[in-house]
């Protein structure tokens, strides 16, 4: 594959990778994505609808707004 590279230790073990990101940008940006949302997943949540009213609440968006 184009674009990627490895670096090894001394006995040969991959250590770390380096990724062209003009080439593969989307694709790194997808997987950071990822684990964010399973990073996130055990965080306490809100109802969108209440975020909204928040939003509205500090101001940050308008009452016409969504």
């Amino acid at each position: 594959m184009t674009g990627i590279r490895y670096i090894t230790d001394d006995k040969g073990k991959k250590t770390d990778l380096i990724i062209n990101l003009e080439e593969h940008g989307q694709i790194v940006e997808d997987l950071l994505d990822a684990l964010l949302i399973e990073e996130r997943r055990t965080e306490d949540s809100i109802p969108f609808d209440e975020f909204v009213q928040q939003l509205k609440a500090e101001g940050i968006i308008g009452e016409g707004t969504l």
